[in-house]
């Protein structure tokens, strides 16, 4: 049984299938509580000279959030985390200070380009996480 899960998400499908992975979880009673979190990375932050060029991020990450409280269906409760900085470090920084025992994640997000530069979002938390991490594909 996992008391607090949280499930990183950035819109991409396999972020929202790591949400019905946590909801199918909390239904068949192995979790009990999610928390949905989304982190702005410093490079979706806009200009201030130029704001009509980019979207605000913080108006893209609630509407990514609605979308996987959704996901997660009206009968279970999930809460709702933004925060800025660099996405796997934010994850675990997140997971340990609020001792979640379970980081559940998608495979793969939305920047393809960033990912083969930089390497995994879900790679990196793997490998420095404090709790178990499910990788959902």
């Amino acid at each position: 049984m996992f008391n607090k899960v949280l499930v990183p998400v950035d819109g991409s499908n396999a972020s929202m299938k790591a949400v019905e992975t946590a909801r199918k979880l909390v239904e068949e009673g192995s979790a009990r509580k999610v928390s949905l979190l989304y982190v702005v990375q410093a490079s979706d932050v806009a200009a201030v000279n130029a704001p009509e060029i980019y979207d605000d991020p913080t108006i893209i990450a609630k509407q990514v959030l609605e979308k996987a409280r959704k996901v997660m269906g009206d009968q279970i409760p999930a809460v709702l985390l933004l925060e800025a900085g660099m996405p796997a470090d934010v994850i675990c920084r997140i997971a340990r200070k609020d001792n979640y025992d379970l980081i559940i994640i998608g495979n793969r997000g939305l920047n393809r380009i960033k990912r083969v530069l930089l390497g995994s979002i879900s790679s990196k938390v793997v490998a420095a996480a404090h709790c178990p991490v499910l990788v959902v594909k």
